[in-house]
């Protein structure tokens, strides 16, 4: 038996209230009237001049509501009987010097040695893609295991969804992973001209340059072809000047980023139906049905973003532009963003992205979490002591409003 917050047994000296109370509270003994004394006689026989206690029922029930009551807000609860001890190590730590040195101290001293990997425990390794810890960290709460160290990579990428505490029983090490240098992506820009984007990632952050090459490269780098995009723009005259700012934003993209995007402009007059990816549309008026994927119009919509997505394949535009509102709010920027999709591009670098999770974050619910798991262990003895409370209580009320108590 063990107690999460043990200072609270001291309020069990309570239980002097109540013991205090029926001695102070005796019933009178009967009085009974004699007319003379001179014909009684005194006794040899030994009186208790001791102090009865007149409710003994009351005085025990009340004794009792005071130890349940203190049990509760100590937090009572059976220790833990599962004595297993867990090591669980991430794919490829074992090649770690100072991780091996660690994981032969710890099996020599009763540690059990699994994989780092969703479906615990498993005793091999294997490569099953993406990892989530958040995910892991769950399962590994519900095993409820006496103690269990984790010995990992703790990649930032991996740690998907929502945070979650780690309980105290679980220890959590980091070995961060060797900084890497690596190419992202090479690209053909002209015949003779190649756009190589190099990456460069440690624990504490990832980065990227580009470099151009006019000579041939290596045979070992995959070169992919411009990638492409068709715009189609529409306006009136009244957005004139918002056409040639969205004009200017498309070409500074051109120039800035690898991507070949093939601008047309057209009035709202001439407005026909086309197949480019890509339809801005600048003017008040109803958009006609066309072919394109993705739609780009104004609306006079008040909101606080200069961009925002309405429906799934369309977006509005919801300013006037003018040259101040394109510098405030990076129009080209925010056009540069939804043109390009990074997220296919960042899920094939990804592997490369050596950045960890700080133990600020990754360890900072672990103490207020541990009266949590304490209770998460053994529930149903407070549950049971809480009952018993209510029932002692509902016997003590009876009885001293039979005895006028």
């Amino acid at each position: 038996m063990q107690f999460t917050q043990p200072l609270f047994l001291w309020a069990l000296a309570g239980l002097s209230v109540p013991i205090a109370i029926h001695l102070l509270s005796r019933k009178e003994g009967k009085v009974i009237r004699l007319g003379s004394l001179r014909h009684l006689q005194e006794t040899s026989t030994q009186q208790f001049k001791g102090i009865k206690l007149n409710e003994i029922l009351l005085l025990a029930s009340r004794s009792l509501l005071i130890i349940l009551f203190v049990l509760l807000i100590s937090g009572i609860h059976w220790p833990n009987q599962n004595t297993q001890r867990w090591l669980l190590v991430e794919k490829d730590l074992e090649r770690n010097p100072i991780a091996k040195k660690l994981m032969d101290s710890l099996q020599n001293n009763g540690f059990e040695q699994h994989y780092l990997q969703s479906g615990f425990p498993k005793e091999k390794s294997v490569d099953s893609g993406k990892s989530n810890y958040w995910e892991m960290i769950s399962e590994l709460e519900h095993l409820e295991l006496q103690q269990a160290i984790v010995l990992s990579y703790s990649r930032l990428e991996e740690f998907n969804g929502i945070r979650k505490s780690i309980r105290s029983t679980i220890q959590w090490i980091t070995f961060p992973a060797d900084s890497s240098n690596f190419i992202a992506e090479a690209i053909q820009q002209t015949p003779d001209r190649t756009l190589i984007r190099r990456g460069h990632s440690s624990s504490e952050h990832t980065s990227f340059e580009t470099e151009f090459y006019n000579n041939p490269i290596i045979d070992s780098i995959k070169i992919k072809k411009l990638p492409s995009i068709s715009i189609s723009i529409v306006s009136d005259r009244r957005f004139d000047k918002d056409q040639q700012i969205v004009r200017a934003a498309l070409e500074a993209i051109i120039k800035k980023l690898p991507i070949e995007i093939i601008i047309t402009e057209f009035p709202f007059e001439k407005a026909v139906n086309n197949s480019s990816d890509w339809l801005i549309w600048l003017s008040d008026s109803t958009i006609p049905n066309m072919n394109s994927v993705k739609i780009v119009n104004y609306s006079s919509k008040p909101s606080n973003q200069l961009i925002e997505q309405v429906e799934h394949n369309r977006w509005t535009i919801n300013k006037r532009l003018r040259v101040d509102v394109a510098l405030q709010e990076n129009l080209t920027l925010q056009l540069a963003n939804l043109l390009l999709s990074e997220k296919e591009r960042w899920s094939r670098i990804a592997h490369h992205d050596k950045r960890i999770l700080s133990d600020s974050i990754l360890f900072g619910g672990i103490q207020s979490n541990t009266i949590k798991a304490s209770a998460t262990l053994n529930p149903p003895i407070n549950k049971y002591i809480f009952l018993l409370f209510l029932f002692v209580l509902v016997i003590e009320r009876i009885v001293a409003y039979q005895r006028n108590q």
